[in-house]
């Protein structure tokens, strides 16, 4: 017998105006697409851990550990206790 688990993420979407700002709970499996409907945006990302309020992104650790000066897909994002937040896809 075999157990079907679906691997397929769910997708996060919300229209942002210029200027504006938005915070939500991204869970495991969940997508995040940053898209700039007009272009010339800048966007600004604070990943926090949901279950440790002080556990917080760390972009000089990501980049160190990864050996990289740019962050692309298949990179991760991880917090100052080098733990991963999030992947790049």
């Amino acid at each position: 017998m075999t157990a079907s688990l679906s691997l397929r993420p769910t997708l996060y979407e919300e229209l942002v105006p210029g200027g504006g700002h938005t915070s939500f709970v991204l869970k495991r499996r969940q997508l995040l697409r940053i898209s700039d409907i007009e272009g010339g945006a800048n966007a600004n990302l604070l990943l926090l851990n949901a279950n440790e309020k002080s556990e917080r992104l760390n972009l000089p650790d990501s980049l160190k550990c990864q050996h990289t000066a740019k962050l692309t897909a298949g990179h991760c994002l991880y917090s100052d206790m080098r733990r991963v937040l999030a992947a790049i896809t």
